[in-house]
């Protein structure tokens, strides 16, 4: 069985600081406590080509009892605060990120509930709840296309797509 698919639209290359990249997936990490998905937004800046992260908000700083069961559950008020805090910081969400258990492919109400259901919308999925090493080849990235639709990339692509840099971090 496989997870992915042929990607029919290009997409934006994601740009994240390697110093915001490793906190990210320590705190996915720790947030999950290797039994339960965790996740975040990544809040930064976006035109149509690109995409740069400045920062992370995790799902329980929006919803405390967000990661309470053994999938991550946001409800309406916790996006009227995520709006708020992208107001006040000048930044948009550029991507989504969560946990799952095993592999990076997207399960099923991954693909019927996106986080942020905009075309052009970027979900990042890293196995193993983010234990050791999480590459980004190891991810599986997503990009909404509507209609419940998704063009997947995994491995070499994601690795292509997904750039950690050297820039500052606004944390």
């Amino acid at each position: 069985m496989t997870f992915f698919k042929a990607a029919t639209m290009s997409a934006p290359l994601l740009e994240v600081p390697a110093a915001l990249w490793a906190e990210l997936m320590a705190h996915l990490r720790a947030q999950g406590g290797g039994v339960r998905e965790s996740g975040a937004f990544l809040l930064g800046h976006k035109t149509d080509a690109d995409r740069v992260v400045l920062r992370f908000l995790p799902y329980e700083q929006l919803q405390p009892d967000a990661l309470r069961n053994d999938h991550v559950s946001l409800k309406a008020a916790s996006f009227a605060k995520l709006w708020e805090v992208c107001r006040a910081e000048g930044m948009t969400v550029v991507a989504d990120v969560h946990t799952h258990p095993f592999g990076p492919g997207q399960s099923r109400s991954d693909r019927a509930n996106p986080m942020v259901a905009l075309k052009g919308h970027i979900a990042l999925i890293v196995p193993r709840f983010a234990k050791g090493n999480s590459r980004p080849r190891d991810l599986g990235l997503y990009v909404y296309e509507g209609n419940h639709q998704w063009a997947s990339y995994s491995g070499s692509d994601v690795d292509r797509l997904l750039r950690l840099t050297n820039a500052g971090v606004s944390q």
